[in-house]
Formats: C-alpha cells, structure tokens, sequence
C-alpha cells in the first residue's frame, strides 16, 4: 500500500494508494463448484494471467504485476470524511467464464482464484491479507492501516463472496475460507477514512494477499 500526504496549504492535496500482491456468469455470492483435477491453488488480485478461462479448459500462470489504488484528496477537504479509491488495474472479466463482473473504472480490484484437489474430501484453503501496522513516509512518519478499508461486490452479486472489511494493521487477517474444488471471486472498491490531519509525504506499504491449502 502507498499513501502519500502533502502540507496543508491552497496548493497542496494528498494522495493514497494501495498495492495488492499476488499469489502463485454472474451469481449470487460466486463461489461455485469446479471439477476434480490435479492439485492446483490460484489467486489473482488485480491483473494476473489466465490463458482462456476456466470453463474453456484455460490455463492459469504466474504474473508479477502490482496494481495499485489511489485517493487524492485536495487540501481543502483533508480530515473531511471518506474518499472512495481509484485503481490502475483494468480487470473488468472473470478469467472463469469471461464475464464482465468488476468495473475498474469505479475503482473496483478483482479477486478470485480456485482451490483443486484430484479428490472429494480434503481440508479447506484459507484467503488471507497481511499488512504492516502503518503507511510510513520518508520522514518516518506514519499513517495507520485501518484507515483504509473495502467493500465487496461484482455485477449481478446478490451477496458478497469476500466480506467487507477495514485491514486490521500489523496483522494477518482472514478473508474466507475456500472448500476443496472451488472458484470464488469479489470485486474491492476500496476507500481511505481521511478523518485524520497528518504532515506531508508520501506514505508507502503493501497489503499482500495469500490463498493457502493444507
């Protein structure tokens, strides 16, 4: 995560953003059923890679991307309430049938992968984020994680798959848990609380995201 504070003057404003990190038809909350097949974990946060999509027999790789979200907020109006963020991932279609379920242009980051075992009865993965307690800038000051936090969504979900939530700051929280032979996907709209004044710089950290099988 990158958040970035400038003084307080007419000419100053400040920015946040926030990085994810990878890991190796619309529904109701989508978290559906897949097929047995060779042991297989998959999380994409934001841009990743997904050679066809899952239904077609696609093929899932490895991306290195590390999008980001951003909030700029003019000096006028730091500490005033809640601005929702921007992104710089583009991620509108579902690599497991190629719906449009997330609307970048909204703001909002797409997360989904799977969980595959070759069997029927096995012990759940787990989706968690780990973030550091603050965002810090070049002068060591710092501005704390849980002012940030995201509400989940996708088009045509009657319900969320990933809750809603604040990042808990210096911690490892747990987002879902996953069963054996399942898809899952929500789209993030995140948001900075700005109910706080804080002194210029640009405040960096990442939040990293991990889906994790037995």
């Amino acid at each position: 995560m990158l958040l970035t504070l400038l003084p307080i003057r007419p000419a100053s404003a400040c920015a946040l953003a926030l990085s994810g990190l990878f890991g190796c038809s619309a529904a109701q909350a989508y978290l559906v059923g897949i097929g047995v097949g060779t042991r297989a974990l998959y999380l994409q946060v934001g841009t990743g890679t997904f050679t066809g999509t899952y239904q077609g027999g696609g093929t899932p790789g490895d991306n290195t991307t590390i999008n980001t979200v951003t909030a700029t907020v003019g000096a006028s109006a730091i500490g005033s309430g809640a601005q929702t963020m921007s992104t710089n991932s583009t991620v509108s279609n579902s690599p497991y049938d190629n719906f449009a379920f997330c609307t970048p242009g909204t703001g909002q980051v797409y997360v989904g992968g799977f969980y595959r075992l070759p069997s029927l009865t096995g012990a759940s993965a787990t989706l968690s984020v780990t973030t550091p307690l603050n965002l810090v800038n070049a002068s060591s000051d710092t501005i704390p994680f849980s002012t940030i936090s995201w509400v989940s969504g996708g088009a045509q979900d009657a319900s969320a798959t990933i809750p809603s939530g604040t990042f808990a700051g210096g911690s490892t929280q747990t987002l879902l848990s996953v069963a054996l032979n399942n898809w899952f996907e929500s789209c993030l709209t995140f948001s900075y609380a700005n109910a706080q004044l804080a002194p210029a710089g640009t405040f960096t950290g990442r939040a990293t995201y991990q889906l994790v099988a037995p």
